[in-house]
């Protein structure tokens, strides 16, 4: 899937995008939980394999069906990332689910700012700030 580079929102096609963004963020943060347990398992198993407690062709197959599964989520979750990514828009954090828009706003680009809960993009900032430069849309220039 092709990232498309440098999309210009208008608001009304940001707050589009909203349903489709709850969904996808949702799924990314789940699947992220699932491949940090599997790694934890994955580690424990190596650990124990690694100490010579045991030898068992059934723990060995055990740790590679989990060290499988790991990797096939990771590449699940790569492909989520670049499908939001071919949106045009922005994922800055998942675990906070900041997303950006690039818009314009007089003749400068600015980012239209939205976090995973709020019903609609109702912030902006300019593109060197970040979350932390949040401002109302009432506010854009």
């Amino acid at each position: 899937m092709e990232r498309i580079r440098n999309k210009i929102f208008s608001v009304d096609e940001a707050n589009a995008l909203i349903p489709f963004l709850e969904e996808a963020l949702d799924s990314l943060s789940a699947t992220g939980r699932e491949i940090a347990s599997l790694r934890n398992e994955v580690q424990v198993l190596s650990a124990i394999e690694g100490s010579g407690a045991t030898s068992r062709n059934q723990d060995v197959r055990h740790l590679r069906e989990k060290e499988a599964q790991s990797a096939r989520l990771l590449d699940q979750f790569r492909e989520a990332l670049l499908h939001v990514a071919s949106r045009g828009c922005i994922l800055r954090d998942l675990d906070l689910g900041l997303i950006d828009f690039y818009t314009m706003s007089r003749d400068r680009v600015v980012c239209l700012c939205w976090r995973r809960g709020e019903a609609r993009v109702m912030h902006w900032h300019p593109v060197d700030e970040g979350f932390s430069g949040r401002r109302p849309l009432a506010e854009l220039p």
